[in-house]
């Protein structure tokens, strides 16, 4: 059994090496678009390409948020390459299985013309503690309730077969049809065991990545012009309240992160809210960390400015 990743990021120099050695160590193989990330990540991308890693990356300059489509297309190439099923991720997912073996009897038993969805584990770092040297020590306790009711997809073969099909925003689920403004139909999803296969996530891992993602993330979605409100409501509630001038407190990062994926008005305190150690293995060496760029965040408030119709883009 052929099990691909396919993944789109954008400005994820401090976890994207990570991201591909974890998850080449259960995937044989990964399929990435670069979605203009000017932060080194393009720079780590390249150079684990030419260790001989079994990974592809694709470059997309375009400046609006279309994960849905890219996603989509990445699958259709995946299977065209010979895979039975795709781990649709971000850069801050990992995957977490008992066993290949068993992952591969679990992704065998999903019933004929269904897809399957991993449950998606929220790690909450302590961001009072120093930074650990590898980024996966930040991964060592996660949340004991999911309170968001999301899973992550892992695409069926039968995909290709369904040209209507898309993955939708998030990579969340399966949906008939290509449209965000289309009414959401029933469709049925084989959910796996946490005990088999799980997804972790880590999407707080510091006050500067966390701001330039939103930022950048928010405003990447508001030039995709989707007419749907509900779409990244968590990024605008972020870019809403991004301090004003100032730091993230390690008790507003702990906040975010412990009620990622939950509306605000539903946010509960971190200290209320229990964790459980799971540590992620951080077995795989980072050999490219030095390749981040030491102007990222003078790069990237340039492409926010460019994103929100500013005269003076980024520069190339």
């Amino acid at each position: 059994m052929k099990l691909f990743g396919a993944a789109m990021l954008r400005n994820e120099a401090d976890i994207v090496e990570a991201f591909v050695r974890h998850n080449l160590t259960i995937l044989d193989r990964l399929l990435v678009v670069d979605h203009g990330s000017v932060d080194g990540t393009s720079e780590i991308l390249a150079a684990l390409a030419r260790e001989g890693l079994p990974l592809s990356v694709q470059r997309d300059e375009r400046g609006p948020q279309f994960q849905s489509e890219i996603i989509t297309q990445q699958c259709r190439v995946a299977f065209e390459r010979g895979a039975d099923f795709v781990f649709a991720l971000d850069a801050d997912e990992f995957v977490k299985a008992r066993s290949t073996a068993l992952l591969g009897d679990a992704l065998r038993a999903v019933p004929p013309g269904l897809h399957a969805v991993a449950h998606w584990h929220t790690y909450v770092p302590d961001f009072a503690a120093p930074v650990p040297a590898h980024p996966l020590g930040l991964a060592r306790r996660r949340l004991v309730l999911e309170r968001h009711g999301l899973h992550k997809v892992i695409v069926a073969r039968h995909f290709a077969a369904e040209p209507a099909s898309v993955v939708a925003g998030g990579n969340h689920l399966v949906l008939p049809y290509a449209s965000d403004t289309a009414p959401a139909q029933p469709v049925r999803h084989a959910r796996l065991s946490a005990d088999i296969v799980a997804i972790a996530h880590l999407p707080v891992r510091s006050g500067r990545q966390l701001a330039d993602k939103v930022r950048i993330g928010w405003l990447a979605h508001l030039a995709a012009r989707r007419s749907n409100p509900d779409l990244a409501f968590h990024w605008r509630e972020l870019y809403e309240a991004l301090p004003d001038g100032q730091a993230y407190t390690p008790e507003q990062l702990a906040d975010i992160a412990s009620n990622y994926g939950i509306r605000r008005e539903s946010w509960l305190p971190a200290s209320s809210i229990p964790l459980l150690e799971d540590p992620l293995p951080a077995v795989t060496p980072i050999r490219y960390g030095h390749l981040a760029r030491k102007d990222a965040a003078v790069r990237m408030n340039a492409l926010a400015r460019g994103l929100a119709g500013s005269p003076d883009p980024l520069e190339p």
